[in-house]
């Protein structure tokens, strides 16, 4: 009777053992992938990874040095600034027309005359044609023509032609210094080059 019940405590002792392992693969199994309870008490299915949030990286894009150089010749108006954070306000109103008081001595000889100017740009060097005609060294009339420009300086240089005259013609020309015209802050200055050749070009 003794060896049947030692094998009988065996078998029970082999019999708790497996269970024990069961049970702890099994509750080793369910820690590892929960599986949250739905409010109708059924098993979700959703992934663990679906929950999961990737770490971000922080810093300064790479393509933040290249936006500045894209922006300047690309066709975005918003992007371009041409030397707006060194220049005054352009003007609200033109200024008055001049007048000649009397027995006014001229200092330049009366005449229609013409020069380049020259100036530089984000883009490299740029250049403008200017022609004035002068009356007891008032200007009577102006034109200014794109000489060489990139595709950028040519747009600036587009919009200071359409709107310069309102600052010039009718002007002295002693008192003519422009620095922002239509949003054009460095044609002016190419402008007012030219108009230094012409100046030197009729003195008396």
């Amino acid at each position: 009777m003794q060896p049947i019940n030692s094998l009988k405590k065996i078998g029970i002792l082999i019999g708790a053992l497996t269970v024990g392992a069961v049970g702890t693969v099994t509750f080793v199994s369910e820690k590892q992938t929960p599986a949250p309870i739905l409010a109708n008490n059924t098993t979700s299915t959703t992934s663990l990874k679906t929950t999961t949030k990737i770490p971000t990286t922080t810093g300064t894009p790479a393509t933040t040095s290249k936006k500045s150089v894209w922006n300047y010749f690309s066709d975005d108006e918003e992007g371009d600034d041409e030397g707006s954070s060194r220049t005054p306000a352009a003007p609200t109103t033109p200024p008055p027309a001049a007048t000649i008081p009397k027995n006014y001595v001229a200092i330049f000889k009366n005449g229609t005359y013409t020069a380049n100017g020259v100036y530089n740009s984000p883009g490299g060097q740029d250049e403008i044609a200017v022609t004035v005609t002068l009356a007891n060294d008032i200007i009577t009339d102006a034109t200014v023509t794109s000489v060489r420009a990139d595709r950028t300086s040519l747009r600036y240089q587009d919009k200071f032609i359409a709107g310069y005259k309102q600052y010039v013609v009718g002007q002295n020309i002693n008192s003519v210094n422009l620095t922002v015209v239509s949003g054009s802050s460095l044609t002016p200055e190419g402008f007012n080059a030219a108009l230094a050749k012409i100046k030197a070009q009729a003195k008396v």
